[in-house]
Formats: C-alpha cells, structure tokens, sequence
C-alpha cells in the first residue's frame, strides 16, 4: 500500500532555523492570555540526558524513571548522521532517579524503524514519536507510536502502536495496531474533510495510555484513535482544519475532569501570522461515537488558545496545563480552572526546538526534550526544570 505524504511535514528543521534559539469545565480562553505571562525567576535548568538522536516524546513513571523516545537517523548512523532511507536507527533511552543529584541513563531497547526524507524542508527523521508508560519499576510496560511514512517496506512497523517490556533477556517488543494504516485508508475515504488535497495521508505523533484505554493522536489525519484490546482501530475526534491549513494535532494528556486535551501545531499560522495560533481541544471520552460520523466531527470543542506550536502537552496533579512549544523555543503552563488567566512562562538558552514533556504529580519538575529535529547524530537532550 503506498502511503502519500503532506509536502508541509509536522517538524520542519529549515524553518526551525529562522525562530529565536467533578471539576468544572472552564470557559474558552481567549486568543492570547488576557495577562502578561508570569516566569519562574528562581528556575533551575539541568541537562539529565545527552547524545539522543531526534528525541520525542518523554514519559514519566511513577518511581521517577523516565523514558525517551529517539527517532532516530534515518538510514544513517553516527558518522553521517541523518540520511534518507529507512533504518533501525530508533531506539528508547531509559533514565533512572530523573528528579535525584545522579540520574542515571541507559539505552532502554535499540533498533527500532526509522525513517527520513526531504520534502523540501531539509532531511526529516520519523520514527518512535510518541510514548507513554503504565505502572512502574520492573513490572512497567511502555507504549510508543511509531510516525507513519509514505512507503512503508520489508518487515517495517511504522504506523504501529508498540509495546515494550523489560525481560531477563532483553525487551519484548509487541506490534499492537497498525494505526497508521487505519487512519491512511480512513483519510482516504474521507478526502472532502481536506479541501487541500492532502488526503489520503497519516502521521501517527502522540499516545496517551489510561486505565482501560489507549489513545493515539494523529498529525496527519487529524484525528483522535483509541486502540482497543484486540487490536480494533477508532477514530474517536477529527480536528477540523484552520482557514489556512490542517489544524496538525500533536498531543494528548487527561485533564482533572476526566476529559481529553489535544494540542494543536498549527505552523502555517504561526509563521503567517505569528505566535499566539495554536488552539487546545477538549474531548469527552463519554460523547465521542466511532459509528457516528457527525459525533466524530464535532465531539471536539476549544478549551484555549493563545498557544504557539505544541508539540507536547501534560497535566500535573494541580490541574496545571504544560505545552512544549517547538518554534516558540519554550514551555507555557495554563491553569485548568482559568485557562485564559495569567499564564507561566518558561524558556533560556537550553530550550531549543522542546519537543516531549512530563511533570512530576506535584509540578516541581518538568522534563522536555531538546534539540528534537536535528540533521548530526547525538544531538538530542533532556533538560528538567525545577521551580
């Protein structure tokens, strides 16, 4: 099956070079925070992790172990670094005592698919994207998703929600869903909801796991997925697109009230007409009906907006609401109960092209993956910030 891809793919690295290195559902936000933005003046900023290659997604289990999400390079490798082609280049890197003086990092599983292609942008590598963690220690399973390319060959699993489980002889890798193809062929039969053209097309980014669900967010189609036990497909939500472009969702976190919140890039609107564009959605898991294709189009609402480039996104136990923003080169944190309210700022020298994000239960610190499109090998990093 050959899989098309948006000419205007979710990272773009020329383009990055050009940016400066029962709970009460809250009202819509407006268009940018009605105050100026608060920052953490005493914040501390260290690097806990080094040497990634095109690091992603972060998940955060409950023992403050943290795991990564690298890309990868493409066919390419240390030397070269990023090079077109697909190879097994992508890999999970593992930190222990993430919040300790010595976090240690190790390389949790290697050799997963990568792939890289210039869309005329500059070579982009996709792999592991997303990633997300249930329980902790010995008995922890990680989830990832694999990013969708345009022709997927030989034994490839891009498109694919993954588990990992640590064993006596290493991880155990299971292919869960093909979520990428779903969604290719599901785009396919859909091509109106595109006025663009860029249908069929699919871009599997973000996972979030719950308890009793697995949820998948789509950068290509547009969509919300759960991936039920058997292996079953649905598309839950579709964002709908902007007056310029696809709307290009990247995130999903669980909100204090149950709800699902899914970050939003929005990068033609940010470059056509500058920082503030990107707009969070709220879905109820309770409304949403795959069998319903008018459900499925307008299950979605706008919780706030005054957001820029969302790549990552997470709720702290507060209610608090933390965005990586990519093109932005910072971290924006809303309050859930006034999201349109003052809102915290974060960003510095360390804070290039974040990518991933987690918060520990209380908020004190935050990790964000750095350096998260990049042509070198090695490049990547993980910074945590502490208030």
């Amino acid at each position: 099956m050959s899989h098309s891809v948006r000419t205007t793919r979710l990272l773009i690295p020329a383009l990055a070079v050009g940016i400066a290195c029962a709970v009460a559902v809250p009202a819509v936000a407006n268009a940018r925070p009605v105050h100026p933005p608060h920052t953490w003046s005493s914040a501390r900023y260290d690097v806990i992790a080094t040497g990634l290659n095109n690091p992603r997604g972060l998940a955060l289990a409950g023992d403050h172990t943290l795991y990564v999400a690298e890309a990868g390079l493409g066919s390419g490798n240390s030397t070269d670094g990023v090079l077109a082609g697909e190879g097994t280049t992508g890999s999970i890197t593992r930190v222990r005592a993430a919040d300790g003086k010595r976090p240690l990092q190790s390389l949790f599983v290697s050799g997963l698919w990568s792939t890289a292609s210039d869309e005329g942008h500059g070579l982009e590598a996709l792999g592991i994207d997303g990633i997300a963690v249930s329980n902790s220690g010995r008995k922890s399973t990680v989830y990832g998703i694999m990013a969708e390319h345009a022709d997927p060959v030989g034994s490839s699993n891009l498109g694919y929600l993954i588990s990992v489980k640590a064993g006596h002889h290493g991880a155990r890798i299971r292919n869960l869903a093909d979520v990428g193809g779903f969604n290719f062929a599901w785009t396919g039969n859909h091509p109106a909801l595109d006025p663009g053209g860029q249908f069929p097309d699919a871009n599997p980014y973000g996972v979030l796991v719950t308890r009793g669900h697995k949820y998948v967010i789509d950068a290509g189609s547009n969509t919300l997925d759960e991936v039920k036990r058997d292996g079953t497909v649905q598309v839950l939500a579709y964002l709908p697109n902007t007056s310029l472009s696809d709307v290009v969702p990247t995130c999903v976190a669980a909100g204090p009230d149950g709800a699902l919140y899914i970050g939003t890039l929005s990068l033609a609107e940010f470059f056509t007409n500058g920082p503030g564009q990107s707009v969070v959605y709220r879905v109820d898991p309770k409304a949403t009906d795959p069998a319903n294709l008018s459900t499925v189009l307008n299950v979605a609402t706008v919780w706030a907006t005054g957001f820029s480039t969302i790549t990552g996104c997470t709720f702290d136990r507060a209610g608090h609401f933390y965005a990586a923003e990519m093109f932005a080169n910072d971290v924006q944190i809303a309050s859930f109960a006034n999201p349109s309210g003052a809102r915290t700022l974060l960003d510095g020298p360390l804070l290039v092209q974040p990518n991933g994000i987690a918060v520990s239960r209380d908020g004190d610190e935050i990790y964000v993956s750095t350096h998260t499109s990049s042509d070198q090998a090695g490049q990547g990093q993980v910074l945590r910030i502490r208030k």
